[in-house]
């Protein structure tokens, strides 16, 4: 029979679990963001991202290597957070999960020098690989916990396993993939921390698969625009970024097809909770999203069919809140939300058009604003209809 403090250990999450899944999911945004923005600063042909690791990025031979430090230190205090505020899982697993957390800090705080090794970075290093592969195994240990999580959690520690014995077998036979496989191992781990801490604050399918969108944007536009040789990526347009005559455009092109594949995802879990011209629009932008980025533009011209489905995308998801407007059924604040959302976004793509047509400075940055405002209004509207923001208000006024 559970003890009262067994049972507390065990009990449903209370302190904010929506705030942090928010930590969890940042953590490797800041770490992706941070990589590019660190890889763009040093010299061209300086740095391999396929052959060296992410603290060469952060060493005292980097340059400006404060950006990746401070994303080390920065992701290193999420986690921190995280395991602080996890209150879903045994006490086990948030004390291994804040080790991990603590190891990436020092790891950041102490460098690689120029030449040699550092002794601590090392130790930390391990740690916190070491760690973040062996956090979710309370979890399996627990019968009491949710069989699908334990479950889960068992597959997650195998498949971060196997991608530490790739880094292993990379490190000592001086691999040339080494940098690809530490990568993969840190994006490999923070995978479970997200999917724990979202089962946790009982995030909807919509809403998770919503919120991606969003975010796969951002970090695939940084991706994209650190490949490329110019001055100013800024001054391309996103179709420039994934044509034919781009560096890397495959990064870009993959961005929009999985931009748009997520929004149609989104749209159909939204199917049951919003009027039928609503979800079709959605879903039909995110088509067009996807037609746009497979079919892109020709070195030294256009592509009728990538102009005329961009074209097509930007309408939808400018207009897909009017089928909200229009039903009687929907909820009067999501109503009137959605309104005030379509005459932001026709102000944003005026701008554009404006910036288009003029060939003015603003026209980068003008486009980049328009699509991430598109992709942010349906997590509005799929945490809205979710009933998942007014679950987690009564669950607090539950508490007090």
């Amino acid at each position: 029979m559970a003890t009262p403090a067994r049972e507390r250990e065990l009990a449903p999450a209370r302190a904010h679990p929506a705030g942090v899944a928010a930590l969890a999911l940042a953590a490797p945004v800041v770490l992706v963001v941070g990589a590019l923005l660190a890889e763009a600063a040093q010299p061209p042909g300086a740095y391999d991202a396929v052959g060296q690791t992410v603290s060469t990025l952060a060493g005292r031979a980097a340059t400006d290597r404060w950006i990746m430090a401070g994303a080390l230190a920065l992701v290193g205090v999420l986690y921190l957070l995280v395991a602080a505020g996890l209150r879903g899982v045994p006490r086990a697993a948030r004390a291994v999960l804040g080790l991990g957390g603590a190891a990436v800090v020092v790891a950041a705080l102490a460098a690689q020098p120029a030449h040699g090794s550092s002794t601590v970075h090392m130790a930390a290093t391990v740690t916190g690989a070491v760690t973040f592969v062996l956090w979710p195994i309370p979890l399996v240990a627990d019968r009491r916990l949710d069989p699908v999580l334990r479950r889960g959690s068992l597959v997650a520690v195998v498949a971060m396993l196997a991608l530490l014995g790739w880094l292993c077998a990379q490190a000592w036979t001086d691999g040339a993939s080494l940098g690809a496989a530490e990568r993969a191992l840190l994006l490999g781990e923070m995978v479970w921390p997200l999917v724990v801490t979202a089962r946790v604050a009982r995030v909807p399918p919509a809403t998770a698969v919503a919120v991606l969108g969003p975010v796969v944007f951002v970090v695939g536009v940084l991706a994209a625009q650190a490949a490329q040789p110019g001055p100013d990526p800024l001054d391309q347009s996103l179709s420039a970024l994934s044509g034919h005559a781009a560096t890397s455009r495959w990064i870009m092109t993959g961005t929009l097809v999985l931009v748009g594949a997520l929004t149609v995802l989104t749209a159909l879990a939204l199917r049951p909770r919003v009027p039928p011209a609503a979800w079709r629009l959605l879903a039909a932008g995110g088509a067009f999203l996807v037609v746009t980025g497979l079919s892109p533009q020709p070195v030294g011209g256009y592509s009728a069919v990538h102009m005329v489905a961009g074209g097509l995308a930007w309408a939808a998801y400018t207009t897909w809140p009017l089928g909200l407007v229009a039903s009687p059924a929907v909820d009067r604040r999501l109503r009137v939300a959605s309104a005030v959302a379509t005459g932001v976004l026709v102000v944003l793509v005026a701008w554009f058009a404006v910036q288009l047509v003029t060939t003015g400075t603003w026209y980068g940055l003008s486009e980049r604003i328009v699509v991430l405002a598109q992709a942010v209004w349906p997590v509005v509207v799929a945490a809205h209809v979710s009933g998942w923001s007014r679950s987690r208000v009564r669950s607090r006024g539950e508490d007090h």
